[in-house]
């Protein structure tokens, strides 16, 4: 009898196609949201886990401040302010297992050669081993070595070096960082392909020498200490070791944190999945108002078919097999609405990555978790008009004209 009722349901769908489609318009909207949020999520997730991946997968990072599952977000690790010192360097590196150290000092503002501005450049104060630690292939000239540790020398990006040289080599020539004179000895080779993150970011720095760049900003300011670990010893086992070394060169005040790139990743994650959780629940709002268009249109629907439901109980439907006719229709459009809704959100998905930066990941797991919700959403708001047009009275509904 559930089979009859399915195909009873259906055809009337199918009859009514206006009434079917614009019934499931709010659904429609609900769902190219939910798709499109989602899959942006997604795309994001996957650049930030290629970038963070691209530095090594034997990395451990000392950043400023306490982070904790409390307080997973210091302020002190975005607003440049930090703790770390010469002396924090020197204690990673004496760590056993430890290869590689490299400091990192962010300066903020841009580069300046004439009227010409790199102003989205990400300036860094770094050392040789930075370069060892993720190999850069140069377009021009050559890295920085120990010796040069307090000239005023830098490398450019590729994208600084486009801004402010266009074409041409500027090796040799003289750029401005905040102001100050650095001479440019390379230019990198970043890969440029279009991400949210680019290279990571890379392809915007302009490396120079910590010691000089801390001496031409005034500053003793070490953003992070980057440790990178021998191949055969895992980051976690020594993670420990290096909070202990560190600890010991801050005295008795751990304002620092160790990482990971996975806790990295989780903590960056977490961030994400706020955000999608936050935007997805601010859309799915509008899964509830497509449930109730859906409800008022089937509730309009059980009014102008009296006397169908009348007929059918007068040659032997139960209330039940109406229940179930009104239900699936409910369901049906819903699921119209629904999968429209994720074409439309493809389409916008299909757009947005091929005319910005951003890279949405469309999957099926994404389109069934959304069909899932507006199924049940279709469900729960149909079954009013279900049960209302079950209780007809069979002789009042033949009556009915």
């Amino acid at each position: 009898m559930f089979q009859k009722s399915f195909w009873a349901a259906l055809e009337s769908v199918w009859m009514t196609p206006r009434r079917t489609l614009l019934s499931g318009l709010g659904m429609a909207v609900g769902v190219a949201a939910i798709v499109t949020l989602v899959s942006l999520g997604k795309g994001v997730q996957r650049d930030v886990v290629a970038q963070v991946e691209s530095l090594g997968v034997n990395l451990v990072i000392v950043l400023p401040g306490r982070l904790s599952p409390e307080n997973p977000f210091n302020p002190m690790s975005f607003i440049g302010l930090s703790t770390l010192r010469e002396g924090d360097i020197e204690a990673v590196a004496q760590v056993a297992g430890v290869r590689r150290v490299a400091p990192i000092m962010f300066v903020a503002g841009g580069a300046q050669r004439g009227d010409r501005w790199a102003d989205a450049a990400l300036i860094l104060g770094t050392t040789p081993e930075w370069f060892e630690m993720r190999p850069h292939t140069l377009k021009y000239g050559r890295f920085f070595t120990h010796s040069e540790a307090e000239q005023f020398v830098c490398i450019l990006g590729p994208k600084p070096a486009e801004q402010l040289f266009g074409a041409s080599n500027p090796v040799g020539k003289q750029v401005l960082l905040n102001g100050k004179p650095f001479t440019v000895i390379g230019v990198t080779a970043e890969d440029t392909s279009r991400s949210l993150l680019g290279s990571g970011g890379f392809e915007f720095a302009i490396y120079a020498p910590i010691r000089a760049l801390q001496r031409a900003m005034g500053s003793q300011q070490i953003h992070r200490v980057i440790a990178q670990t021998a191949p055969d010893v895992e980051p976690a086992r020594l993670q420990e070791q290096i909070r202990a070394a560190v600890l010991r060169s801050h005295g008795s005040s751990e304002d620092f944190s160790v990482l990971t790139q996975e806790e990295l990743l989780n903590r960056l994650f977490i961030l994400l999945q706020i955000v999608s959780v936050a935007l997805t629940g601010i859309t799915s709002i509008a899964l509830v108002v497509g449930g109730i268009g859906v409800m008022n249109v089937m509730l309009m629907s059980v009014t102008e078919r009296v006397r169908e439901i009348g007929v059918r109980k007068t040659v032997g439907a139960q209330q039940r097999d109406i229940f179930w006719q009104f239900l699936i229709e409910a369901l049906l459009i819903a699921l119209a609405g629904g999968l429209l809704g994720a074409l439309i959100g493809w389409g916008v998905c299909a757009l947005v990555d091929r005319f910005t930066v951003l890279t949405p990941v469309v999957t099926v797991d994404t389109v069934l978790l959304a069909l899932g919700v507006c199924g049940l959403v279709g469900l729960v708001f149909g079954v009013a008009p279900a049960y209302r047009a079950a209780r007809k009275d069979p002789v009042e509904a033949l009556r009915h004209e």
